[in-house]
C-alpha cells in the first residue's frame, strides 16, 4: 500500500460505486509474474471520477482513494 484515504463515512443504505486506474506496471524477478500500480476509488454517487473540490479537499461523495501494488501473473 502506497498511500490512500478513507475520506468520508459509508452509512447503510448508500450506493457504492468503484472504479480502478492502472498507474504502472513493472517487472519482477520472480519468473512469470509481474506488477501493476492500481488506484482504486470508491464513492456513493456523484459524478464519475470527481473526487476533490476547488480548494482540494476531497469531495463528500468520495469514500475511498488508494494506491497500491499488486502481483500478476504473466
Amino acid at each position: 500500500l502506497n498511500s490512500g484515504a478513507h475520506a468520508n463515512p459509508c452509512l447503510a443504505g448508500d450506493t457504492i460505486r468503484a472504479w480502478s486506474e492502472v498507474l504502472d506496471k513493472a517487472q519482477t524477478d520472480a519468473p512469470g509474474v509481474g506488477a501493476l500500480r492500481l488506484r482504486l476509488v470508491a464513492t456513493k454517487g456523484g459524478k464519475p471520477f470527481d473526487l476533490r473540490a476547488d480548494d482540494g479537499k476531497y469531495l463528500p461523495e468520495v469514500l475511498l482513494d488508494l494506491d497500491y501494488w499488486v502481483l500478476i501473473p504473466l
